[in-house]
Protein backbone atom coordinates (compact mmCIF):
# COMPACT_ATOMS: atom_id res chain seq x y z
CA UNK A 1 0.00 0.00 0.00
CA UNK A 2 2.82 2.25 0.88
CA UNK A 3 4.57 1.67 -2.32
CA UNK A 4 1.36 2.76 -4.73
CA UNK A 5 0.84 5.87 -2.59
CA UNK A 6 3.91 6.76 -2.68
CA UNK A 7 5.48 7.47 -5.89
CA UNK A 8 8.56 5.15 -6.96
CA UNK A 9 11.86 5.99 -8.36
CA UNK A 10 11.53 9.10 -8.69
CA UNK A 11 14.57 12.11 -8.16
CA UNK A 12 15.04 13.78 -4.98
CA UNK A 13 14.02 16.47 -6.38
CA UNK A 14 10.62 15.15 -7.40
CA UNK A 15 10.18 13.86 -3.88
CA UNK A 16 11.53 17.75 -2.53
CA UNK A 17 8.66 19.22 -4.10
CA UNK A 18 6.04 16.81 -2.69
CA UNK A 19 6.97 16.35 0.89
CA UNK A 20 9.03 18.27 3.59
CA UNK A 21 12.47 17.48 4.01
CA UNK A 22 12.09 15.46 6.97
CA UNK A 23 9.23 13.68 5.42
CA UNK A 24 11.49 13.08 2.60
CA UNK A 25 14.15 11.31 5.35
CA UNK A 26 11.69 8.89 6.46
CA UNK A 27 10.90 7.52 2.99
CA UNK A 28 14.84 7.24 2.04
CA UNK A 29 15.73 5.57 5.78
CA UNK A 30 12.72 3.10 5.15
CA UNK A 31 13.05 2.60 1.36
CA UNK A 32 9.95 3.68 0.20
CA UNK A 33 10.75 5.35 -2.78
CA UNK A 34 11.89 1.88 -3.66
CA UNK A 35 9.44 -0.14 -1.59
CA UNK A 36 9.47 -3.39 -4.03
CA UNK A 37 13.40 -3.88 -4.08
CA UNK A 38 14.07 -2.98 -0.58
CA UNK A 39 14.91 -5.53 1.83
CA UNK A 40 12.17 -5.40 4.32
CA UNK A 41 9.66 -6.11 1.53
CA UNK A 42 11.22 -9.24 -0.06
CA UNK A 43 11.76 -10.41 3.54
CA UNK A 44 7.88 -10.19 4.19
CA UNK A 45 7.16 -11.81 0.68
CA UNK A 46 9.68 -14.57 1.67
CA UNK A 47 8.03 -14.99 4.87
CA UNK A 48 4.71 -15.21 3.40
CA UNK A 49 5.82 -17.56 0.69
CA UNK A 50 7.41 -19.70 3.30
CA UNK A 51 4.32 -20.46 5.37
CA UNK A 52 1.76 -20.57 2.81
CA UNK A 53 4.10 -23.20 1.40
CA UNK A 54 4.06 -24.77 4.75
CA UNK A 55 0.38 -24.62 5.21
CA UNK A 56 -0.33 -25.83 2.30
CA UNK A 57 2.17 -29.18 2.85
CA UNK A 58 0.34 -30.06 6.33
CA UNK A 59 -3.10 -29.54 4.83
CA UNK A 60 -1.89 -31.33 1.71
CA UNK A 61 -0.65 -34.26 4.20
CA UNK A 62 -3.45 -34.89 6.07
CA UNK A 63 -5.44 -34.63 2.97
CA UNK A 64 -3.73 -37.57 1.51
CA UNK A 65 -3.95 -39.91 4.35
CA UNK A 66 -7.66 -39.29 4.54
CA UNK A 67 -7.74 -39.76 0.77
CA UNK A 68 -6.21 -42.78 0.53
CA UNK A 69 -7.98 -44.71 2.54
CA UNK A 70 -11.92 -44.44 1.79
CA UNK A 71 -14.06 -46.48 4.64
CA UNK A 72 -17.30 -47.55 3.86
CA UNK A 73 -18.96 -46.51 7.09
CA UNK A 74 -21.06 -49.13 9.43
CA UNK A 75 -25.26 -49.10 9.04
CA UNK A 76 -25.34 -47.25 12.15
CA UNK A 77 -22.95 -44.72 11.18
CA UNK A 78 -24.74 -44.22 7.91
CA UNK A 79 -28.15 -43.84 9.70
CA UNK A 80 -26.95 -40.99 11.18
CA UNK A 81 -26.68 -38.96 8.39
CA UNK A 82 -29.42 -36.51 7.24
CA UNK A 83 -30.06 -38.02 4.21
CA UNK A 84 -30.27 -41.66 3.87
CA UNK A 85 -32.85 -44.22 2.81
CA UNK A 86 -33.68 -48.32 2.61
CA UNK A 87 -34.46 -49.92 -0.83
CA UNK A 88 -36.52 -52.81 -0.21
CA UNK A 89 -38.00 -53.80 -2.96
CA UNK A 90 -34.76 -53.40 -5.25
CA UNK A 91 -32.37 -55.62 -5.57
CA UNK A 92 -28.82 -53.85 -4.29
CA UNK A 93 -26.89 -54.52 -8.30
CA UNK A 94 -29.87 -52.89 -9.35
CA UNK A 95 -29.79 -49.66 -7.04
CA UNK A 96 -25.73 -49.74 -8.23
CA UNK A 97 -26.45 -49.62 -11.95
CA UNK A 98 -28.70 -46.58 -11.60
CA UNK A 99 -26.68 -45.16 -9.24
CA UNK A 100 -23.69 -45.03 -11.02
CA UNK A 101 -24.70 -43.12 -13.83
CA UNK A 102 -24.28 -40.27 -12.17
CA UNK A 103 -21.38 -41.17 -9.57
CA UNK A 104 -18.38 -42.74 -9.97
CA UNK A 105 -17.58 -45.30 -8.23
CA UNK A 106 -14.35 -44.77 -5.28
CA UNK A 107 -14.49 -47.91 -3.36
CA UNK A 108 -16.15 -51.58 -3.35
CA UNK A 109 -16.11 -54.13 -1.12
CA UNK A 110 -18.26 -57.03 -0.01
CA UNK A 111 -20.57 -54.41 2.43
CA UNK A 112 -20.94 -52.25 -0.76
CA UNK A 113 -19.53 -49.56 -2.44
CA UNK A 114 -18.73 -45.47 -2.19
CA UNK A 115 -19.75 -43.17 -5.07
CA UNK A 116 -18.07 -39.65 -5.54
CA UNK A 117 -18.96 -36.48 -7.27
CA UNK A 118 -17.26 -33.62 -7.95
CA UNK A 119 -14.29 -34.96 -6.25
CA UNK A 120 -12.05 -31.89 -7.77
CA UNK A 121 -13.42 -29.19 -5.18
CA UNK A 122 -11.39 -30.82 -2.75
CA UNK A 123 -7.90 -29.94 -4.64
CA UNK A 124 -9.27 -26.17 -4.89
CA UNK A 125 -7.54 -24.83 -1.85
CA UNK A 126 -4.37 -26.28 -3.14
CA UNK A 127 -4.85 -24.68 -6.86
CA UNK A 128 -5.38 -21.22 -4.78
CA UNK A 129 -2.63 -21.68 -2.63
CA UNK A 130 -0.29 -23.34 -5.48
CA UNK A 131 -1.21 -20.37 -7.95
CA UNK A 132 -0.43 -17.20 -5.00
CA UNK A 133 3.17 -18.90 -4.99
CA UNK A 134 3.58 -18.92 -8.84
CA UNK A 135 2.50 -15.11 -8.56
CA UNK A 136 4.92 -14.19 -5.79
CA UNK A 137 7.29 -16.43 -8.42
CA UNK A 138 6.95 -14.46 -11.36
CA UNK A 139 6.86 -11.29 -9.23
CA UNK A 140 10.35 -12.18 -7.84
CA UNK A 141 11.75 -13.07 -11.40
CA UNK A 142 10.71 -9.62 -12.69
CA UNK A 143 12.13 -8.14 -9.53
CA UNK A 144 15.70 -9.52 -10.42
CA UNK A 145 16.14 -9.20 -14.31
CA UNK A 146 13.52 -6.69 -15.00
CA UNK A 147 14.02 -2.94 -14.95
CA UNK A 148 12.26 0.32 -15.68
CA UNK A 149 13.99 3.52 -17.32
CA UNK A 150 12.98 5.96 -19.51
CA UNK A 151 14.01 7.66 -23.11
CA UNK A 152 13.88 10.75 -24.21
CA UNK A 153 13.66 11.55 -28.11
CA UNK A 154 13.67 14.54 -30.10
CA UNK A 155 11.93 14.43 -33.74
CA UNK A 156 14.39 12.73 -35.66
CA UNK A 157 16.51 11.47 -32.94
CA UNK A 158 17.97 8.00 -32.26
CA UNK A 159 19.27 6.38 -29.34
CA UNK A 160 20.23 3.26 -28.27
CA UNK A 161 20.29 3.16 -24.80
CA UNK A 162 17.50 4.05 -21.85
CA UNK A 163 17.87 5.96 -18.34
CA UNK A 164 17.62 3.67 -15.45
CA UNK A 165 15.19 4.99 -12.85
CA UNK A 166 16.27 5.44 -9.10
CA UNK A 167 18.50 7.38 -6.63
CA UNK A 168 21.71 6.84 -9.33
CA UNK A 169 20.44 7.05 -12.80
CA UNK A 170 22.20 5.06 -15.05
CA UNK A 171 22.21 4.34 -19.14
CA UNK A 172 21.74 0.80 -20.35
CA UNK A 173 22.14 -0.29 -23.53
CA UNK A 174 18.42 -1.83 -24.90
CA UNK A 175 20.36 -4.29 -28.05
CA UNK A 176 18.64 -1.84 -30.61
CA UNK A 177 17.80 1.63 -31.56
CA UNK A 178 14.69 3.40 -31.09
CA UNK A 179 14.09 6.41 -33.36
CA UNK A 180 11.15 9.17 -33.39
CA UNK A 181 10.27 9.69 -36.82
CA UNK A 182 7.41 11.75 -35.28
CA UNK A 183 5.43 13.70 -32.42
CA UNK A 184 2.16 15.30 -32.38
CA UNK A 185 0.19 17.02 -29.71
CA UNK A 186 -3.18 18.01 -29.62
CA UNK A 187 -4.90 20.33 -26.91
CA UNK A 188 -8.52 20.36 -25.74
CA UNK A 189 -9.95 24.40 -25.35
CA UNK A 190 -9.08 24.47 -22.64
CA UNK A 191 -5.42 24.25 -23.00
CA UNK A 192 -5.65 20.69 -21.24
CA UNK A 193 -3.43 18.14 -23.39
CA UNK A 194 -6.15 15.98 -25.21
CA UNK A 195 -3.68 13.25 -27.39
CA UNK A 196 0.33 12.79 -27.69
CA UNK A 197 1.26 10.40 -29.95
CA UNK A 198 4.82 9.85 -31.16
CA UNK A 199 5.25 7.83 -34.40
CA UNK A 200 8.66 5.37 -33.42
CA UNK A 201 10.75 2.86 -35.40
CA UNK A 202 12.61 -0.20 -34.33
CA UNK A 203 16.14 -0.01 -36.21
CA UNK A 204 18.53 -2.90 -35.61
CA UNK A 205 21.63 -3.68 -37.94
CA UNK A 206 20.88 -0.89 -39.42
CA UNK A 207 16.74 -1.99 -40.75
CA UNK A 208 13.92 -1.12 -39.50
CA UNK A 209 12.41 -3.97 -37.95
CA UNK A 210 9.18 -2.34 -36.13
CA UNK A 211 7.19 0.55 -35.86
CA UNK A 212 3.84 2.00 -34.39
CA UNK A 213 1.99 5.31 -32.87
CA UNK A 214 2.31 5.01 -29.37
CA UNK A 215 -0.47 6.36 -27.30
CA UNK A 216 -1.15 6.48 -23.72
CA UNK A 217 -2.07 3.04 -23.21
CA UNK A 218 -1.07 1.50 -26.48
CA UNK A 219 2.34 0.83 -26.18
CA UNK A 220 5.10 -0.65 -28.42
CA UNK A 221 6.53 -4.11 -27.27
CA UNK A 222 9.64 -5.42 -28.89
CA UNK A 223 11.54 -8.45 -27.83
CA UNK A 224 9.76 -8.01 -24.29
CA UNK A 225 10.45 -4.55 -23.74
CA UNK A 226 8.05 -2.07 -23.92
CA UNK A 227 7.73 1.65 -24.50
CA UNK A 228 4.61 3.70 -23.05
CA UNK A 229 4.19 7.15 -24.03
CA UNK A 230 4.84 9.08 -20.47
CA UNK A 231 5.33 12.41 -21.03
CA UNK A 232 6.20 15.40 -23.40
CA UNK A 233 7.90 18.77 -23.21
CA UNK A 234 10.00 21.00 -25.12
CA UNK A 235 13.30 22.42 -25.47
CA UNK A 236 15.31 25.21 -26.68
CA UNK A 237 17.27 25.38 -29.71
CA UNK A 238 19.71 27.96 -30.89
CA UNK A 239 20.44 29.51 -34.44
CA UNK A 240 23.95 31.17 -34.56
CA UNK A 241 25.87 32.47 -37.25
CA UNK A 242 29.64 32.30 -36.23
CA UNK A 243 32.10 33.53 -38.62
CA UNK A 244 29.22 33.21 -42.21
CA UNK A 245 28.66 29.35 -40.87
CA UNK A 246 25.23 28.38 -39.65
CA UNK A 247 25.24 27.00 -36.20
CA UNK A 248 22.65 25.06 -34.68
CA UNK A 249 23.27 24.04 -30.92
CA UNK A 250 21.18 22.74 -27.66
CA UNK A 251 21.75 23.44 -24.14
CA UNK A 252 25.62 22.16 -23.57
CA UNK A 253 26.29 21.44 -26.84
CA UNK A 254 29.77 23.12 -27.96
CA UNK A 255 30.99 24.44 -30.99
CA UNK A 256 34.96 25.42 -32.25
CA UNK A 257 35.63 27.06 -34.76
CA UNK A 258 39.30 27.62 -35.60
CA UNK A 259 40.45 29.07 -32.08
CA UNK A 260 37.10 29.46 -30.80
CA UNK A 261 35.39 26.98 -28.30
CA UNK A 262 31.77 28.23 -27.62
CA UNK A 263 29.31 26.17 -25.87
CA UNK A 264 25.57 26.91 -24.84
CA UNK A 265 25.66 27.12 -20.80
CA UNK A 266 22.42 28.66 -20.10
CA UNK A 267 19.04 29.58 -21.49
CA UNK A 268 16.61 32.09 -19.65
CA UNK A 269 13.04 32.46 -21.50
CA UNK A 270 13.34 36.29 -19.76
CA UNK A 271 16.56 38.04 -18.88
CA UNK A 272 15.11 40.99 -17.04
CA UNK A 273 12.64 42.90 -19.32
CA UNK A 274 14.36 42.09 -22.55
CA UNK A 275 13.11 39.04 -23.28
CA UNK A 276 14.89 35.61 -24.03
CA UNK A 277 18.62 35.35 -23.54
CA UNK A 278 21.43 32.61 -23.91
CA UNK A 279 24.65 32.45 -21.86
CA UNK A 280 27.60 31.61 -23.95
CA UNK A 281 31.02 30.40 -22.61
CA UNK A 282 33.99 30.34 -24.24
CA UNK A 283 37.63 30.40 -24.01
CA UNK A 284 39.98 33.49 -24.12
CA UNK A 285 43.50 31.85 -24.72
CA UNK A 286 43.44 29.58 -21.74
CA UNK A 287 40.53 31.93 -19.44
CA UNK A 288 36.96 30.69 -19.41
CA UNK A 289 34.84 34.02 -19.87
CA UNK A 290 30.98 33.86 -20.64
CA UNK A 291 28.54 36.42 -22.46
CA UNK A 292 24.97 37.02 -22.48
CA UNK A 293 23.36 37.05 -26.30
CA UNK A 294 19.96 38.48 -26.20
CA UNK A 295 17.86 38.09 -28.94
CA UNK A 296 15.68 41.08 -28.75
CA UNK A 297 18.38 43.55 -28.19
CA UNK A 298 20.25 44.32 -31.44
CA UNK A 299 23.48 45.29 -29.71
CA UNK A 300 23.77 42.22 -28.11
CA UNK A 301 22.23 39.84 -30.22
CA UNK A 302 25.57 40.91 -32.46
CA UNK A 303 28.80 40.40 -30.85
CA UNK A 304 33.16 39.77 -31.41
CA UNK A 305 34.67 36.82 -29.79
CA UNK A 306 38.57 36.21 -30.70
CA UNK A 307 37.92 38.38 -33.70
CA UNK A 308 35.08 35.94 -34.83
CA UNK A 309 31.81 37.16 -35.56
CA UNK A 310 29.13 35.51 -34.21
CA UNK A 311 25.18 36.22 -34.40
CA UNK A 312 21.85 34.62 -32.42
CA UNK A 313 19.53 34.54 -35.35
CA UNK A 314 16.97 32.85 -33.69
CA UNK A 315 15.78 30.47 -30.38
CA UNK A 316 12.84 27.72 -30.93
CA UNK A 317 11.61 25.43 -29.05
CA UNK A 318 11.56 22.34 -30.32
CA UNK A 319 9.13 19.03 -29.27
CA UNK A 320 10.25 16.19 -27.56
CA UNK A 321 8.59 12.66 -26.02
CA UNK A 322 9.57 10.60 -23.05
CA UNK A 323 8.93 7.17 -23.54
CA UNK A 324 8.19 5.07 -20.42
CA UNK A 325 10.79 1.71 -20.90
CA UNK A 326 10.31 -1.52 -19.02
CA UNK A 327 10.85 -5.46 -19.05
CA UNK A 328 9.30 -7.43 -17.17
CA UNK A 329 10.81 -11.44 -18.03
CA UNK A 330 8.13 -12.62 -15.27
CA UNK A 331 4.93 -11.12 -16.44
CA UNK A 332 4.19 -14.49 -18.05
CA UNK A 333 4.41 -16.18 -15.07
CA UNK A 334 2.15 -13.90 -13.53
CA UNK A 335 -0.65 -14.11 -15.82
CA UNK A 336 -0.39 -18.25 -15.21
CA UNK A 337 -1.01 -17.61 -11.80
CA UNK A 338 -4.11 -15.52 -12.20
CA UNK A 339 -5.02 -18.29 -14.67
CA UNK A 340 -4.53 -21.05 -11.85
CA UNK A 341 -6.22 -18.98 -9.54
CA UNK A 342 -9.38 -17.77 -11.25
CA UNK A 343 -9.44 -21.68 -12.24
CA UNK A 344 -9.04 -22.53 -8.23
CA UNK A 345 -11.98 -19.77 -6.74
CA UNK A 346 -14.30 -21.71 -9.77
CA UNK A 347 -12.87 -25.06 -8.41
CA UNK A 348 -13.62 -24.12 -4.86
CA UNK A 349 -17.00 -22.23 -5.13
CA UNK A 350 -19.10 -23.97 -7.59
CA UNK A 351 -17.53 -27.36 -7.94
CA UNK A 352 -19.24 -29.78 -5.34
CA UNK A 353 -17.93 -32.67 -3.47
CA UNK A 354 -20.79 -35.19 -3.13
CA UNK A 355 -20.85 -38.94 -1.70
CA UNK A 356 -22.97 -41.91 -1.74
CA UNK A 357 -22.62 -44.52 0.65
CA UNK A 358 -24.52 -47.83 -1.13
CA UNK A 359 -24.48 -50.82 1.73
CA UNK A 360 -26.09 -54.26 1.90
CA UNK A 361 -28.64 -54.67 4.79
CA UNK A 362 -31.15 -57.27 6.31
CA UNK A 363 -33.68 -54.63 5.42
CA UNK A 364 -32.42 -54.27 1.34
CA UNK A 365 -30.22 -51.60 0.10
CA UNK A 366 -29.78 -48.54 2.43
CA UNK A 367 -28.21 -45.77 0.28
CA UNK A 368 -27.14 -42.28 1.99
CA UNK A 369 -25.60 -39.32 1.02
CA UNK A 370 -23.17 -36.59 2.44
CA UNK A 371 -22.08 -33.12 1.13
CA UNK A 372 -19.20 -30.88 2.63
CA UNK A 373 -20.94 -27.47 1.24
CA UNK A 374 -24.09 -26.72 -0.11
CA UNK A 375 -25.87 -29.00 1.54
CA UNK A 376 -29.66 -27.51 0.45
CA UNK A 377 -28.29 -28.41 -3.02
CA UNK A 378 -27.56 -31.38 -2.36
CA UNK A 379 -30.43 -32.72 -0.22
CA UNK A 380 -32.70 -31.93 -3.78
CA UNK A 381 -30.15 -33.78 -5.43
CA UNK A 382 -30.47 -36.74 -3.16
CA UNK A 383 -34.36 -36.89 -3.44
CA UNK A 384 -34.22 -36.65 -6.72
CA UNK A 385 -31.97 -40.12 -6.79
CA UNK A 386 -34.34 -41.18 -4.46
CA UNK A 387 -37.16 -40.77 -7.20
CA UNK A 388 -35.10 -42.39 -9.82
CA UNK A 389 -34.93 -45.48 -8.26
CA UNK A 390 -38.35 -45.35 -7.11
CA UNK A 391 -37.54 -45.53 -3.28
CA UNK A 392 -40.46 -45.82 -0.84
CA UNK A 393 -39.08 -44.29 2.73
CA UNK A 394 -39.99 -46.60 5.42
Amino acid sequence: MLGTVVKQGATPEEYLALYSENTYKIITLFGLDDAYHAPWFIALIALFALSLVLCSLRRLTLFARETKVVMLPGEDKLLKMDLHSYVPEKDFDEVLGLLTRRYGLAVRDEQGVVLEKGRLSRYGVFIIHASIIIILAGSFIGLLFGYKGFVTLKIGETKDRLVLRGKDPAEMPLGFAVMCKDFKVSFYPTGEPKDFVSTVEIVENGKIVAGKEIRVNEPLSYKGIRFYQSHYGSTPVFFFNVGGERVVLAEREAFRKNSLLLMVARYERKVHDFGPGVLVAYLDGNEPKATWFLKNVDRLREQNLQGIKVNLNDIQERPYTGLEVSRDPGVFVVWTGFVFILFGLYVNFFVRHRRIYLLKTAGGPLVAGTALKNKGNFDKEFKKLLEEIHVHTP
